[in-house]
């Protein structure tokens, strides 16, 4: 299969200038070992789309991952504004990147989607811990907050590639009315999707609520990675 892996937000950023600190190189190393090399063993073909924001690591980024196809800085400053932040009071910073990442996917030939974050170290391969459908839009599992609502993990979302232009519809449609009011980002994209493409078509492929490591919420805890962030 043509497998398009999209990076969206932020790469790098040291921390000294405003923002969280984020740096890819603490999970790249693990990103090989668990998704890129085990996808190109089963010949897979990967190409990968990148979306974040400038900074001096941005040659190295393009030189760190292979096959990159399409990709693009934005302005450096959004390094230090959060994921929840709104832009002009209109959406938020994360669903803007996640919107424009996407379109840059739209128009190329593709079988699969990964869209997933720089700053994500794998400790599994979650195509060997959970059976993908790869027919269908894919989250790894429900979070244990509003537990009334299919709350979602938002980290490493897989679906084919004709479902891009429906998701980027999800997303507006959450953030210009949120399910149930609940206005937590991409986390409450479950029942946009599914008014998009059916609830056959959207599946987690692990049905519990899992949180952190001392997540009083529940007694699951996330074994599967590590955000490599802190303030």
């Amino acid at each position: 299969m043509k497998i398009g892996i999209n990076l969206v937000g932020v790469s790098y950023n040291d921390g000294s200038d405003g923002g969280r600190y984020r740096n890819y190189k603490d999970a790249i190393e693990e990103f090989y070992k668990h998704i890129i090399n085990p996808l190109q063993e089963q010949n897979h073909e990967l190409f990968f789309y990148i979306y974040t924001y400038d900074s001096i690591e941005k040659d190295n980024i393009l030189k760190s991952y292979p096959n990159v196809k399409k990709y693009t800085f934005e302005e450096k400053n959004y390094n230090q504004v959060g994921g929840g932040d709104l832009i002009d009071g209109q959406l938020k910073m994360m669903s803007i990147a996640y919107i424009n990442s996407l379109t840059q996917l739209l128009n190329e030939k593709l079988d699969i989607i990964i869209s997933t974050r720089f700053d994500i170290c794998f400790f599994k391969n979650p195509f060997k811990e959970y059976k993908y459908n790869f027919s269908k839009c894919n989250f790894l599992w429900r979070e244990p907050e509003y537990k009334e609502l299919p709350i979602i993990n938002d980290t490493f979302i897989v679906f084919p590639h004709h479902m891009t232009q429906n998701l980027i519809n999800s997303i507006i449609n959450m953030e210009s009315n949120p399910p149930f009011g609940v206005n937590i980002g991409l986390h409450n994209i479950y029942l946009p999707m599914i008014e998009q493409v059916g609830k056959e078509n959207v599946m987690w492929v692990d049905d519990r609520f899992i949180g952190v490591e001392n997540d009083s919420r529940t007694k699951y805890t996330n074994e599967l990675y590590k955000l490599m962030r802190h303030e």
